[in-house]
């Protein structure tokens, strides 16, 4: 049953100094195209905090209300046919207006970046469907069709790093995993990665070379940059390809010259959202297929807190501390 729909919702905000706040915002409703989602939970992903920091850059912080993916009950609907079937369903969703994000009461998001959840899904689950689950099987993608024999990837003891590892071990894909310290080395040893690679050590760059060149690892899937992009091109072999997702270091990818000239290096961005948009309706349906399929069966996230939104700041400073636990979520009152 769809309850009444108030004319005021609590969303996350930024204050003048950058903090995250709770603030009143009128409920938006949606435009033809458009669903109306009641949220019950959304997880603190390395892109919200990305997405933070820019509209902080920007002074874009009056109308912003951050973040990108979460889960709930579709409650209103606009013209069309997706809308309509929609409606009164519970969805993964994403977020296309910086001024309607997740972490909120209410989003207005496109209906095409709906996902109807399937009964065996849990709301936790279904609001982490998207980002991650959905970049770890477009990497899989990707090197299948750049026939790569094995990946090498940075930030390997975050969540997203769990699922590549887990997909690549299912395509019976070799994976280099690298870390930013000998305390993510030991989590994943002790929980059974091999290939496990410690990038604050002097001889980082002469192991992964090694490993690189024994296994032909030549995709290589950075979410750090800074020097790590440095290390990581002079590492690998020839005609190697970097594909750089993130910025975790904080600091822009650094580049070597020769490996681009000289050994027919590539380094690449990629953003979920092209990659999907660029394989066209069929990419997408296939994606959404596999990762639905995933989430129920193969790839489940660890949450390790549950935050409501007043404690929004809290949420982030907690996620930060140690990404390696698992996922913040930030959970409605109404939840």
């Amino acid at each position: 049953m769809i309850t009444a729909i108030p004319e005021t919702m609590s969303a996350v905000c930024l204050n003048d100094d950058g903090r995250l706040i709770l603030c009143t915002k009128p409920v938006p409703h949606p435009g033809k195209g458009e669903v109306l989602v009641r949220m019950t939970a959304a997880p603190v992903n390395p892109s919200d905090l990305a997405r933070i920091r820019q509209v902080k850059e920007a002074g874009g912080q009056a109308s912003f209300i951050p973040g990108i993916e979460g889960c709930g009950t579709v409650v209103e609907r606009g013209p069309g046919l997706l809308p309509r079937l929609w409606l009164g369903r519970r969805v993964a969703c994403s977020a296309v207006l910086a001024s309607s994000g997740t972490w909120a009461e209410y989003l207005v998001t496109s209906a095409a970046n709906c996902i109807p959840l399937q009964a065996g899904i849990s709301d936790d689950q279904g609001a982490m469907m998207l980002v991650n689950p959905m970049t770890a099987v477009a990497f899989l993608d990707i090197a299948r069709s750049g026939r790569h024999k094995a990946i090498i990837n940075t930030a390997s003891a975050s969540a997203l790093g769990r699922m590549i590892e887990r997909l690549a071990a299912i395509a019976k894909l070799p994976l280099i995993n690298v870390v930013r310290n000998e305390k993510q080395k030991a989590i994943l040893i002790n929980t059974g990665s091999g290939n496990v690679l410690d990038s604050s050590v002097e001889s980082f760059t002469h192991e992964l070379q090694e490993l690189a060149r024994r296994l032909d690892a030549t995709l290589i899937l950075d979410a750090v940059g800074g020097n790590l992009t440095r290390q990581l091109l002079q590492a690998v072999p020839y005609g190697s390809s970097v594909l750089v997702y993130g910025n975790l270091s904080g600091e822009q990818p650094e580049v070597d010259h020769r490996s681009l000239v000289a050994e027919n290096k590539k380094i690449n961005g990629f953003y979920l959202a092209n990659w999907l948009n660029e394989g066209g309706l069929l990419r997408k349906l296939r994606c959404i297929y596999r990762v639905r399929k995933l989430v129920k069966n193969e790839l489940p996230i660890k949450v390790q807190r549950r935050f409501p939104l007043d404690q929004a700041q809290q949420a982030v400073d907690t996620y930060l501390g140690n990404m390696t636990t698992g996922k913040v979520l930030l959970v409605p009152p109404s939840s």
